[in-house]
């Protein structure tokens, strides 16, 4: 017995504190999934319908859905944000203006700190590209924030800075390389004293939250090859800067989409979806583009459709959860029936049906809600036209 109570009091509070926020996190985490899910859901058929009005109108009379469309792309991107910072999610690098990534989510900073913090964005509009994830980014900029907040009981001021730097090797440590970067730093003033930047993140009982925060920025760091600087001051406040490598090989940012395709010949396409409400828009929008399209609610029924009816199918576009059968295991049985099949698959979660212990037939993955110009642009690629 003497084994079961050597250890401290206090160590063992610290680890039941320590799994019940863990617990707590990971409950938030799920029912953030979830939510996420059903929302995206809901907001494509909220584009879908607009969409398919939009092509019934003329030009002059679509303002007003296009502002519909305008705002449901801001709030699935919202969404996005937050799955992915409570499941600590990333997405993949990719040629980055930070400044772009900054000012997306400059709302979310502003309601972050609250109204007695002014929040200074100083970006230079100069900053060459980097290559990073932006969700990382984003995480990285907001857990900063909140740690500013945190450290600036009475009020302050958080600095959100960019600009183009040059590192010399006096500069750099051994492990880190000099040469051309963008700096961005986040900087708090009038911050407590009693509390530095290094105490912040160093893991106690009381910083444990960011602790945990903390793994967003190392993250983020890691992935993109950058340098970091932290200093405190009792009088001037704290400063975290990060440099990233600027972006080489002329790599180019995303511009406006190109037009797309019109079908060329007539291609057979299976939806299974099991909401009616994405289903349905998306069917009547492919079948406005020249596409024939077979429906299905489960796995089952389109089964039974493959089966009864011998259609000639080109793509197989399917939700991957679904009742009792995944899409995973509709793509593999029609795949033995169609050799040939293109399979593209959609999804409300980034990570939803990834835990399935069906093997994954391979296909690409569409993310809900997805604009109809991006669905006719992949069924495009899969068809090599």
């Amino acid at each position: 017995m003497a084994n079961l109570t050597s250890k401290p009091v206090s160590s063992n509070a610290h680890d039941v504190k320590a799994l019940l926020l863990a617990q707590k996190t990971e409950l938030v985490s799920e029912l953030t999934r979830v939510m996420a899910n059903q929302f995206n859901n809901t907001m494509m058929a909220v584009t879908s319908y607009a969409e398919l009005e939009m092509k019934r109108l003329a030009p002059a009379e679509r303002r007003s859905l296009e502002q519909i469309l305008k705002n449901a792309t801001k709030a699935t991107a919202l969404v996005q944000k937050l799955l992915g910072i409570s499941r600590n999610q990333t997405g993949s690098p990719e040629a980055l203006n930070l400044n772009s990534a900054l000012t997306e989510i400059k709302v979310l900073v502003e309601q972050l700190t609250g109204e007695h913090i002014s929040v200074v964005y100083s970006l230079d509009s100069s900053i060459p590209a980097v290559f990073a994830d932006p969700t990382e980014i984003e995480q990285l900029v907001l857990c900063l924030t909140i740690n500013a907040r945190n450290a600036m009981v009475n009020g302050g001021t958080v600095t959100v800075t960019t600009r183009p730097e040059r590192l010399t090797a006096d500069f750099v440590r051994e492990s880190e390389k000099p040469g051309d970067y963008v700096m961005l730093s986040v900087d708090d003033s009038e911050a407590d004293g009693t509390k530095p930047l290094s105490e912040r993140f160093a893991g106690a009982d009381q910083d444990s939250r960011m602790s945990l925060s903390l793994a967003a920025v190392r993250a983020a760091l890691k992935s993109a090859g950058g340098v970091t600087r932290f200093s405190t001051d009792p009088e001037t406040g704290n400063s975290f800067r990060v440099y990233f490598p600027v972006l080489r090989q002329d790599a180019k940012l995303e511009e406006d989409r190109t037009t797309p395709r019109k079908v060329a010949v007539a291609r057979t396409i299976l939806i299974v979806e099991d909401d009616d409400a994405v289903r349905v828009p998306t069917s009547e929008l492919l079948k406005m583009e020249g596409f024939k399209v077979l429906q299905a609610r489960t796995g089952e029924e389109a089964i039974h459709i493959v089966e009864q009816n011998h259609p000639t199918l080109d793509i197989l576009i399917t939700d991957i959860v679904m009742p009792k059968m995944t899409g995973y295991e509709v793509a593999a049985k029609l795949l033995e029936l169609h050799p040939g099949l293109k399979v593209l698959y959609m999804s409300g979660d980034a990570q939803e049906g990834l835990s399935s212990p069906v093997e994954r037939t391979p296909g690409p993955a569409l993310r809900k809600p997805f604009r109809l110009d991006v669905l006719k642009d992949k069924i495009h690629e899969l068809l090599g036209e």
